[in-house]
């Protein structure tokens, strides 16, 4: 099960589509790429171009884990979505407040 619980939600105009709980970028897109830079969780899923959405910057999510992860550690986004631990990546933007085995969910705190 996935959740949000929200301290910050920040609205953006969209430059691409994405679901509820994906990972957005400061572009307005939904994140593709390994260690990219990320806005925050997608409150809603966006199907209109251009539209704005609300983007949660700050508080507790739950997304898909990528391999590994272990309490207390730095996460980065992950291909094909959802969040892999740091190790080489240079752009962490959470804290997994759980642990997960690969496919499973995992709470992070984005601050």
């Amino acid at each position: 099960m996935q959740f949000i619980q929200d301290v910050l939600t920040h609205t953006v105009i969209t430059t691409g589509t994405f679901e509820a709980y994906d990972l957005v970028g400061f572009g307005g897109a939904k994140i593709t790429t390994t260690d990219a830079d990320v806005l925050g969780v997608a409150r809603s899923p966006n199907t209109v171009i251009g539209d704005p959405a609300p983007v949660m910057v700050s508080g507790i999510a739950r997304v898909k884990a990528v391999g590994s992860i272990s309490a207390g550690g730095k996460v980065v986004s992950a291909v094909p979505g959802g969040v892999q631990a740091q190790g080489a990546g240079t752009k962490p933007f959470a804290v997994a407040l759980s642990s997960a085995a690969d496919g499973e969910f995992v709470t992070i705190l984005i601050r």
